[in-house]
């Protein structure tokens, strides 16, 4: 068994790992980053092509998808059309989120026809699958378990040759406004665990001091001073999430209006047992009222004047202690973390260092490298 970081290993973005079980050849997750001057990056598929383990990436087998993330999808349409005899797996909800952030015309407008329809085309290869129902492969048994964070998100455990491997993707211990908690595995005895650690390097981060109190404080308080506030959010998913966070807040019942794309996107998944809107929204068209009132869009075209701009970007990753409870209550003999970001403060401990501390921890961690071939 062995397991290679082609992107977001010690970054955030790009999230792409390959897991060689046995003689089958798998990708977790095929996302593209942005980088600090916004220019996009994408994973290192040529230290696969160049590894001891493929010559093409038409040997690969299989791909699972953990959640609809761009920083996880994003590269999604490109690893398909490289990866011809690879299905690709994923739940009916991330498959719907994919589908409409990659192809939907609501959102994709500015792409031509032909790079939607390759697009299509590409995503027509994608199989849903269901919590809790095992999957038999040639190598080994794949059993997908709820992550929590956004809808559809899924941890996958892998069974190969009596060991346990699980891949977490992103995941909350907590319930958020949109999911339950993740499902914890206590009693599984899992071998090695290939765990998104975005806050393992910040034991300050709570969910408490999390960005999205300011904003949502800051809104209210321009708001009560009688202005109009536009909410720029960078991702469809948030910007779903932050809708629902506002209506439960909205005591004071104001306006908001929400643009095409996100309501295209709550459109898509309507099927879900969770409200988004409420009698307080309405659709953005045409000019917007001069009266106080709240305008959320995933678009940064701004074509309204007097408006109070407001960036809302926020995680959605567990926070320190919600990773500790996750560390302690699986108890795995190997922790590989990636998607990790960098240290706040030079002196902060990293979740090795507070978890050695713990005497019925059996856990040894690796903090993978991007490129860096790990023997699992």
């Amino acid at each position: 068994m062995y397991f290679m970081a082609l992107g977001g290993g010690q970054r955030i973005g790009a999230s792409c790992y390959y897991l060689k079980l046995g003689e089958s050849n798998i990708i977790l997750d095929a996302g593209t980053g942005l980088d600090s001057e916004g220019v996009i990056f994408e994973p290192n598929l040529y230290a696969l092509k160049t590894s001891p383990f493929v010559t093409s990436l038409t040997q690969i087998n299989q791909i699972f998808v953990s959640h609809a993330h761009m920083d996880h999808i994003g590269y999604l349409p490109k690893l398909i059309q490289e990866t011809p005899m690879a299905d690709v797996y994923m739940t009916d909800m991330t498959k719907t989120l994919t589908e409409f952030q990659l192809y939907d015309k609501t959102y994709t407008a500015n792409q031509n026809q032909m790079i939607r329809l390759g697009i299509k085309s590409c995503l027509d290869k994608i199989v849903p699958v269901t919590y809790a129902k095992p999957m038999k492969f040639k190598d080994y048994t794949a059993t997908f378990f709820s992550a929590g964070h956004i809808p559809g998100a899924m941890m996958i455990l892998f069974e190969y040759n009596r060991r346990k491997i699980l891949y977490t993707g992103d995941y909350s211990v907590m319930n958020t406004a949109l999911t339950d908690g993740c499902f914890m595995f206590e009693g599984y005895n899992i071998d090695t665990i290939i765990m998104c650690g975005v806050h393992a390097k910040h034991p300050k981060y709570t969910t408490k001091n999390n960005y999205l109190h300011k904003i949502l404080e800051n809104i209210e308080r321009q708001i009560f001073l009688g202005k109009k506030v536009k909410c720029y959010v960078p991702q469809l998913t948030k910007g779903i999430e932050f809708i629902k966070i506002l209506n439960e807040r909205n005591r004071t019942n104001t306006p908001i209006y929400i643009d095409e794309g996100l309501l295209g996107l709550i459109d898509k998944m309507g099927t879900m047992t969770v409200p988004i809107l409420t009698k307080n929204n309405y659709p953005a068209k045409g000019n917007l009222p001069n009266k106080p009132h709240i305008y959320v869009s995933s678009s940064e075209t701004f074509r309204y004047k007097n408006y109070e701009n407001i960036r809302v970007d926020f995680s959605l990753h567990e926070d320190f202690d919600g990773i500790k409870k996750f560390v302690q209550t699986t108890n795995p003999k190997h922790i590989i973390v990636v998607h990790c970001g960098s240290s706040a403060h030079q002196n902060d401990h990293t979740i090795e260092q507070h978890i050695m501390y713990d005497g019925h921890c059996r856990t040894q961690f690796i903090f993978a490298a991007e490129t860096e071939i790990y023997n699992l």
